[in-house]
Formats: structure tokens, C-alpha cells, sequence
């Protein structure tokens, strides 16, 4: 297949062969990320702040602070 070098998914999958195997062909010029470190977060999960977070409602506060996925605060976006 070919391997366009820029996408709006770049890096933002993990690259399968990658993970398998632990090399890839395309090296640093392959398009998904080669470990965790690599990963970009481009798209958010669709569902990103847009629940209230329950811990935070409930406790008033959240061991994930603001790398919750959830509403912490209704004014936030």
C-alpha cells in the first residue's frame, strides 16, 4: 500500500507490525507510532467532557484531575 506521509491520523495509532514484532520497515517515517511515547492525542474519544465527572460530583474531587476524560466543572470545554 502506499504510505502517505502526512494524515490527519498520523502517530495516532499505534503501528501494528510495531507491536508485534518490535520493527517496522518504515522506521521513522512510518505514519502510526512506534510505542506509547509516540502517540499523539488528534481526535479526542468522542465522548470527551461530554458526561459529568461522578467521582467529582459526588466527592468534589477526582484522582484524575484534569486528565479526566469527564466534566469536572460545567462551564469547562
Amino acid at each position: 500500500g502506499s504510505h502517505m506521509t502526512t494524515s490527519s491520523r498520523y502517530k495516532t495509532e499505534l503501528c501494528r507490525t510495531y507491536s508485534e514484532s518490535g520493527r517496522c520497515r518504515y522506521g521513522a517515517k512510518c505514519q502510526f507510532a512506534h510505542g506509547l511515547g509516540e502517540l499523539r492525542q488528534a481526535n479526542r474519544h468522542p465522548k470527551y467532557k461530554t458526561e459529568l465527572c461522578h467521582k467529582f460530583k459526588l466527592q468534589g474531587r477526582c484522582p484524575y484531575g484534569s486528565r479526566c476524560h469527564f466534566i469536572h466543572n460545567p462551564t469547562e470545554d
